[in-house]
């Protein structure tokens, strides 16, 4: 009976796992991730301050060769080349996608409607 229950629950759990390519680990979305640049360059990547630039609305090309400069060690950093390690290419194109289309607009300026409509569809469309 025990055998049976941990079968089941064995299947169960792999019914609910997403499809991958063997190999493949899933990744968390854009936005998900977007969170943890929050505490420096602000909700969303909308902060306006000089040492921590703006995120939202930054080009795909220009984050992605920013991330992968800083992982690389190839541009100058007191964190992000710390910060950026952690990221795979898939990871960074995620983020970057995401940042993009975030309007390019002071954090305090946005209204409740519009944070909870980025938080809710994963970006400003």
């Amino acid at each position: 009976m025990m055998k049976t229950k941990l079968l089941i629950s064995a299947f169960a759990l792999t019914l609910a796992q997403p499809v991958l390519a063997e190999g493949q680990n899933p990744i968390a979305t854009g936005a998900a991730m977007a969170w943890q640049c929050a505490p420096c360059h602000g909700t969303n990547g909308q902060e306006f301050l000089e040492a921590m630039p703006p995120l939202a609305g930054m080009p795909v090309e220009q984050f992605t060769k920013a991330m992968i400069a800083y992982r690389e060690g190839t541009r100058p950093a007191i964190i992000m080349d710390r910060v950026a390690r952690g990221f795979t290419d898939a990871e960074i194109d995620a983020m970057a996608v995401w940042f993009e289309k975030q309007p390019l607009k002071q954090w305090e300026n946005t209204s409740l409607n519009e944070a909870q409509k980025v938080n809710s569809t994963g970006g400003q469309k």
